[in-house]
């Protein structure tokens, strides 16, 4: 195995990621693993500053990501001639988007809810009560919820019915830009800390 991918494994204590064979369960992999992890390999600056935002909690990271984003939003507003004046908002909701997704507030966050079914005798007296883990039928299962109009348009600062008429379109195509990054850096990861025969 290669020394460098060895260390990008281990924690501090010489434990390894798996945790297999010390006897003491998986080791949670910790926002510094994933720092170095996306250090090592060819991962683009952008999809390294989704990764730190996101999954290391790097304060710095999501500033830089937001200046990133703005100016993202600048080069579109360049193209097609729209105005300038509301990229740093724009790119703020963007990243608070992307770093602190909306739970769903039905199933808080989980994807699924305790849902308990009575269940009748032929008689038509209860003979006892049925109890499952069904999809959340709100957020299909995703656990999330997505940010009102309104509420976007606030953290943009920008009016919610020239937000919705002009401006929403144009974030969540960024939005989609920051998502296939997302799931860049998430295969980074993946074969950073499961890719065994490196």
């Amino acid at each position: 195995m290669n020394p460098i991918r060895l260390l990008g494994k281990m924690t501090a204590k010489g434990l390894l990621i798996d945790g297999a064979g010390f006897g003491s369960g998986p080791v949670a992999i910790r926002p510094v693993d994933v720092a170095g992890a996306l250090g090592m390999g060819r991962l683009p600056l952008e999809a390294a500053l989704v990764g730190r935002a996101k999954f290391c909690d790097d304060n710095q990271a999501q500033l830089d990501l937001a200046v990133w984003v703005r100016d993202e939003f600048q080069r579109r507003c360049d193209r097609n001639g729209w105005k300038k004046d509301y990229c740093e908002g724009l790119a703020q909701l963007c990243v608070f988007e992307l770093v602190h997704p909306m739970r769903c507030s039905h199933c808080v966050g989980r994807g699924s809810v305790w849902q308990q079914k009575p269940v009748k005798r032929a008689s038509g007296k209860l003979k006892a009560v049925e109890s499952s883990w069904v999809e959340c039928d709100r957020c299909k299962g995703s656990g999330q919820a997505k940010l009102t109009v309104r509420s976007k348009a606030a953290v943009a600062g920008i009016g919610k019915s020239q937000f919705a008429d002009a401006w929403q379109e144009r974030s969540d195509d960024v939005m989609k830009l920051l998502w296939s990054l997302e799931e860049k850096v998430l295969r980074h990861l993946y074969h950073q800390f499961a890719d065994e025969a490196a």
